[in-house]
């Protein structure tokens, strides 16, 4: 792996810049901007590596992404692609997603050269496309230590996305019910899942924690809180940032847990996935 000289790491992250649009309200999303964003305010230096729209809603993702810290310099604009959008529903188990084509996310061509990093971070929704697969087959081929959140939103993934994070994360961060999907898909177990790739693979359970297990066999956990909840959109991606960020300073993984626990819940306490700032 090509490190960043000196003592800031550098994440890039891969896929969806889009536009979620709850009931009354219109706000700047996506995983890998929520894990850049929060990444940037922990005091990496985050890239995000997607494509918007030549329109308002692009410009504004972009302004956005300045205001967090997140260097926009592998921000594609497409002339003729419109910035993704999708929309929230909210029900009384969370939310459900509708995501939207066409998107100019789907045809992410990606930077070249790749510039040196720490950490690459992507999800399944970047590889719902030929063009955007691709690119991110090319940035996971460069080095680095490989986050896959499988963010799964069907019907935008396949048996070949699923193989992809599988089998190219040295971190697998699911949920519940994406584990299920996933080792169902697969025809594994959990503990199966260590022998196709991942070296480390995090299970989150929302208000009930999460747990966290190394190809060893050592088991981490940590508990759940229950409290005031305006959505839970972005708290994965919270969590994962916090998680990344604790494994990658090379402290107790129980700690690196509880960070990403204290960030999963401060997120859902607020609309959108973004950090306050």
């Amino acid at each position: 792996m090509s490190r960043v000289p000196g003592n800031r790491r550098r994440v890039l992250t891969f896929g969806e810049a889009l536009i979620d649009e709850f009931p009354g309200q219109r706000v700047v999303a996506g995983a890998p901007l929520h894990i850049a964003a929060h990444l940037a305010t922990l005091g990496w230096s985050a890239s995000l590596i997607t494509r918007v729209g030549d329109d308002p809603d692009g410009r504004h993702i972009i302004e956005v992404l300045r205001e967090h810290d997140v260097d926009p310099s592998f921000v594609e604009v497409d002339g003729q692609l419109p910035t993704g959008r999708s929309t929230i529903e909210l029900t009384d188990q969370g939310h459900d997603f509708t995501v939207h084509r066409p998107a100019a996310w789907d045809a992410i061509a990606g930077p070249d050269p790749i510039p040196k990093h720490d950490v690459t971070v992507f999800g399944t929704l970047p590889c719902r496309d030929p063009r955007s697969r691709t690119a991110l087959s090319r940035l996971l081929d460069a080095g680095s230590f490989i986050v896959a959140d499988a963010n799964l939103r069907p019907p935008d993934f396949d048996d070949a996305a699923i193989r992809l994070i599988v089998e190219r994360a040295d971190l697998l961060k699911v949920n519940e019910e994406e584990l299920a999907a996933i080792t169902a898909m697969l025809g594994v177990e959990r503990e199966g899942l260590h022998s196709l790739g991942p070296q480390w693979v995090c299970v989150t359970r929302g208000p009930d924690g999460a747990d966290l297990t190394h190809r060893d066999g050592r088991v981490w956990a940590t508990s759940g809180t229950r409290q005031r909840v305006v959505d839970t959109v972005g708290a994965g991606d919270a969590f994962c940032a916090g998680l990344i960020d604790g494994l990658m300073a090379g402290g107790d993984p129980r700690v690196a847990l509880e960070q990403a626990r204290e960030l999963a819940e401060a997120t859902v306490r607020h609309r959108g996935g973004l950090p306050v700032r």
